[in-house]
């Protein structure tokens, strides 16, 4: 495993808190359970290779055709496929500063360039940081530019653009580029600081793609599965690149049954708005600088060596994601977790960010 990959994982499972991954503390549907354990004897038998059921799913929430719609395991393999569908023959992929890693990953794993655009500073006071320019993301397109991905909101700092930020970014990247828009976070942003969906805008591009997963507010992590929509020539092309049988059966069950459970949906996105507001008004008033974004985390400016403090919350039972996989080495993210995690977190916090260097 690479060092980027490695410490991309987070801590070992052991943690009493586990707040590193920003899993969904809420647990999945009862009746997204129910379809897994309906399937368990079904076991020795090959999942649908097509998801045909789940992409019909997919296809009817959103209003659009099933051949516009790919499933995979999880948005991460999507965006990996994807990148390797992009710039198999060269080229390069443009995202932020602080975007995703898996972006990077992947341009690194096929040996192709990965350029960044500039975002804003770190948090100072009451105010979040790592704010996005559209213009600084339209300026670093170049002629071998192939593929545009937009983690929107972002991670690790939760930032992400407007609606009318993003139609200005899609109106004018060229047609021959392809966009992703990666929206894995969407549940806890929608209706808050001007952000929209892509699909909620109604944008349109040649290649413009959007990407979700199941894994946050449907909290399915463990089974793997995202999917994307887009242009039905371009899903089709991109959906022939990933290995046969790749989304198993319960999953594609259970994604089925989680959409259509919409009331545990709220009570989780409730919920995690709820604990998301309460870390970040805490932490401001210990005085440590927080950026509150629109994901399910929030992201801790230490101003020193992070490794510290990730080993201090560690003796308290809580684990955190230290971020310098993403040139972050004075920034924790820390997960929301649930009333009573929430709790110990806040509780270790008094204590080990008590002398941190950031404090005003």
């Amino acid at each position: 495993m690479s060092t980027a990959s490695a410490a991309a994982v987070g801590p070992p499972p052991g943690m009493d808190v586990r707040l590193s991954s920003n899993e969904a503390p809420f647990g999945p549907s009862p009746e997204a359970i129910a379809a897994i354990e309906k399937l368990a004897p079904e076991a020795h038998i090959y999942p649908d290779d097509q998801s045909v059921a789940l992409r019909q799913a997919l296809a009817d929430r959103i209003g659009a055709d099933p051949s516009e719609v790919a499933v995979g395991t999880g948005s991460a393999g999507l965006l990996m496929d994807l990148v390797y569908h992009e710039c198999h023959d060269g080229g390069a992929v443009l995202a932020y500063e602080r975007a995703f890693v898996v972006y990077r990953l992947a341009a690194n794993n096929l040996g192709v360039r990965y350029d960044e655009a500039p975002t804003d500073g770190p948090p100072t006071g009451a105010e979040n940081g790592y704010g996005r320019d559209p213009q600084a993301l339209l300026d670093a397109i170049t002629d071998d530019t192939r593929l545009i991905v937009i983690d929107n909101p972002g991670n690790p700092t939760g930032a992400h653009l407007t609606a009318d930020e993003l139609a200005a970014v899609v109106e004018a990247v060229p047609d021959h580029v392809t966009i992703a828009i990666d929206e894995a976070y969407h549940h806890f942003a929608s209706g808050q600081q001007g952000y929209e969906t892509v699909l909620d805008v109604g944008l349109e591009h040649p290649r413009l793609l959007v990407l979700r997963t199941f894994s946050k507010a449907y909290a399915l992590a463990g089974l793997r599965v995202g999917w994307m929509v887009g242009p039905s020539e371009l899903v089709r092309s991109l959906d022939a690149f990933r290995v046969r049988f790749n989304v198993n059966a319960a999953a594609q069950a259970a994604a089925v049954a989680a959409m259509e459970d919409t009331d545990h949906l709220t009570r989780t996105i409730d919920a995690t708005l709820k604990g998301r507001r309460r870390m970040a008004a805490e932490l401001r008033d210990l005085g440590v600088p927080v950026t509150a974004g629109l994901g399910n985390f929030v992201t801790i400016e230490l101003g020193q060596e992070a490794a510290p403090i990730v080993e201090a919350y560690a003796e308290h039972g809580v684990g955190v994601r230290p971020l310098a996989p993403y040139g972050m080495l004075e920034q924790l993210r820390v997960t929301v977790g649930t009333p009573e995690e929430v709790d110990a977190f806040l509780d270790a916090s008094r204590d080990v960010l008590a002398d941190v260097a950031s404090r005003q």
